[in-house]
């Protein structure tokens, strides 16, 4: 994605846009990593010099020529941000397809390039201090028809390249290019976040460096064969021997290498650190908000929002942060821009109808990613005989979780108990069974892994089913039998594809709660902007709406709206699918598997609807909710109720104890 400027030629609607107005605030902000960038430059050309002499030459330098040139390469790396940075989560649920995908998409490519360029202007400064600066051939004591290629000069360049592909590769998988933000947080101040983070930054460069040094004679030893064959028209053109050359690459050589390429990673962190926190400042600028330099600004902030272009995406989330700091704040010129919301009109009718029908977009469509389950995943829930309740707990007890279980385990015919917990006994009966029968067999290793892995397990598939072949004209046993022996192999499969799992290698392929969550809300701050805004607007209706633009319908639809999301969070946390992948500890505390996103979401989503309950108390019976909300929203109100008089209670006990 980009977040540059438009061109100037936008026509008047377009200029009036949120997109426009938020370029040019963030165009502002982006001028202050310019300025620290030309600090940063002659700071690293003098700090390159040092330990190689002629000190005031190369200070000079560093003002004249040197400093200049890596101004450039680091503005390289801003618009590498320009064009990668996003706001939204991977929607790749395990490690391995992200790799997949990330070093085949078109983004890697140009963020390679870029960082490319960066480092061969880096390199080319750096390589002047070298004792092999136009060394790129050997004069050999022996009579050569040409001479041979400097192999340490090659891994120079090779050495640069590779650093500029390793460092975007880590950049982009691990989703370093994703702006953090914080729903409900409207402001971040520059100067506080600036310096909190450069230890991180040192730390970052020590282990990137320490990996890229190490790791590249020994990549370079493996391909310099096709290196220099891929090369072979050039050496050829420049008169050299094409014959591979001896390897060349010697302690120095590396040290040289590790100390330029530490100087250019540690820039690279500072670059991309400083561009994280002049983007992410938020939706005031200075204390005002970006909509107010429109002379219409709240139609303004409604383009924003609904602008759904993911090269505006930043710009998208910017505009939800201010409708949620407008819809919170007590600020009077924040007050008179609420108060616009529920008096302004559009070319559609009033604004507000709009904003309403934006954030329920943004609501529905995070309700139906979290609820969906594929079709292995649903087949899991019928097997354990668990579907999901359609009702809720209507408990008055104030320390009850709200939709802690959420879901109905049926009984089994021979107990009253859930089917689960004898499930979990007969898996550890029967991984001690295998266990003691691994320990008896006294064979070799060879034969025991062919016994157990391979001839035990299918010896037991055709065991389990040769019995029903007894009437072999039968096409319905027939059929059953191919039928038991797929789920014999299905079974087989699942038992190895969680072992696999298990593994070190199995780490690529696993669907963590961490991955399966984020790839399910991929923008959860517009999500918890969006609940905020909806729900703190029909909150201050009360008082501020004087002309009854937030109706009781609204109301209705905004309850009714915020049960899904409550419901839909409650039952994932509940019922993992069971295509996440849960490490032993996981499965032994379950409380680690309530600490995730979509956990976080429901808490807020919950909490906004409490506020809303709470403050329509008076009128709840007048509203038209689904029987679900309605219940949900008297639950509510029976556990407030319940917590005013605990707190009653608890006074009157303490001055109680007081006069006594």
């Amino acid at each position: 994605m980009s977040f540059r400027p438009r061109s100037n030629s936008l026509t008047t609607k377009k200029a009036a846009s949120y997109q426009s107005y938020f370029a040019k605030v963030l165009a502002k902000r982006l001028k202050y990593l310019n300025n620290i960038n030309a600090l940063l430059a002659i700071i690293i050309s003098i700090s390159l010099s040092l330990p190689y002499g002629r000190f005031w030459w190369n200070f000079l330098l560093a003002f004249i020529l040197r400093g200049p040139l890596i101004f450039i390469a680091l503005f390289t790396i801003k618009l590498a941000r320009d064009n990668n940075s996003t706001v939204e989560f991977s929607t790749f649920k395990t490690l391995g397809l992200q790799v997949a995908k990330t070093l085949l998409s078109r983004k890697f490519v140009l963020n390679s390039i870029f960082y490319g360029i960066s480092t061969y202007i880096f390199t080319s400064i750096f390589i002047f201090q070298l004792p092999f600066t136009f060394d790129y051939y050997l004069l050999s004591k022996e009579y050569q028809q040409r001479p041979l290629v400097n192999d340490e000069w090659v891994y120079y360049w090779f050495y640069s390249f590779y650093l500029a592909i390793a460092y975007s590769t880590q950049h982009l998988i691990f989703q370093r290019n994703r702006l953090l933000f914080q729903y409900g947080v409207t402001k971040v101040k520059p100067e506080d976040a600036l310096l909190k983070k450069v230890p991180k930054l040192i730390g970052n460069t020590i282990v990137l460096n320490s990996v890229i040094c190490f790791s590249g004679p020994i990549l370079y030893y493996l391909i310099r064969s096709f290196i220099y064959k891929l090369n072979w028209f050039v050496i050829i053109i420049i008169g050299l021997d094409s014959n591979l050359p001896s390897f060349r690459v010697s302690l120095k050589t590396m040290i040289h290498l590790s100390y330029v390429s530490a100087h250019i990673i540690f820039a690279w962190e500072v670059v991309n650190h400083i561009y994280n926190v002049y983007a992410t400042i938020g939706c005031l600028d200075g204390s005002k908000p970006i909509s107010t330099y429109s002379a219409d600004p709240i139609n303004t902030l409604l383009s924003g929002v609904r602008n759904v272009e993911p090269e505006n995406q930043l710009s998208r989330l910017t505009a939800y942060q201010e409708l949620a700091y407008i819809s919170t704040t007590s600020d009077p010129e924040g007050v008179k821009l609420r108060n616009a919301i529920y008096n302004a009109h559009s070319r559609g009718g009033f604004i507000w109808p709009a904003i309403l029908d934006e954030c329920s977009l943004i609501i529905k469509e995070a309700t139906l990613r979290i609820n969906y389950r594929s079709g292995a995943d649903l087949k899991a829930l019928k097997q354990n005989q668990i579907y999901v309740k359609d009702d809720f707990r209507t408990s008055l007890k104030s320390s009850d979780e709200i939709f802690g279980n959420s879901f109905t385990l049926s009984p089994t015919p021979n107990s009253q108990s859930s089917p689960i917990p004898s499930m979990k006994k007969y898996d550890e009966k029967v991984d001690s069974k295998q266990n003691a029968s691994v320990k008896n067999i006294k064979y070799s290793p060879i034969y025991n892994f062919f016994d157990l892995q391979i001839w035990t397990p299918v010896k037991t598939i055709f065991s389990s089913n040769i019995k029903i072949t007894t009437n072999e004209n039968s096409k319905t046993s027939l059929l059953n039998y191919f039928a038991n022996i797929t789920n014999e192999v299905k079974k087989l499969y699942f038992e190895y594809h969680n072992h696999f799992l298990a593994t070190h290698m199995g780490v690529f392929f696993r669907i963590t709660i961490k991955r399966d969550t984020e790839s399910r809300v991929v923008n959860p701050v517009n999500f918890g902007n969006a609940v905020i805004a909806i729900t703190n607007l029909v909150i201050h209706a009360i008082e501020e709406d004087k002309n009854s633009t937030v109706t009781n319908n609204h109301i209705s639809e905004i309850l009714t709206l915020l049960e899904r999301p409550i419901r839909a969070c409650s039952n994932y946390t509940d019922l993992l699918p069971t295509s996440v992948y849960l490490t032993q500890e996981q499965k032994r505390d379950k409380n680690l598997t309530k600490n995730h996103l979509i956990a976080l979401l429901h808490d807020l989503t919950m909490n906004e609807f409490f506020q809303v309950c709470i403050k329509y108390n008076y009128k709840l019976n007048d509203l038209v909710l689904s029987s679900r909300a309605f219940k949900l929203a008297k639950w509510v109100i029976d556990v407030a109720i319940a917590q005013e008089q605990q707190k009653h209670k608890g006074k009157q006990g303490a001055a109680l104890s007081m006069q006594i």
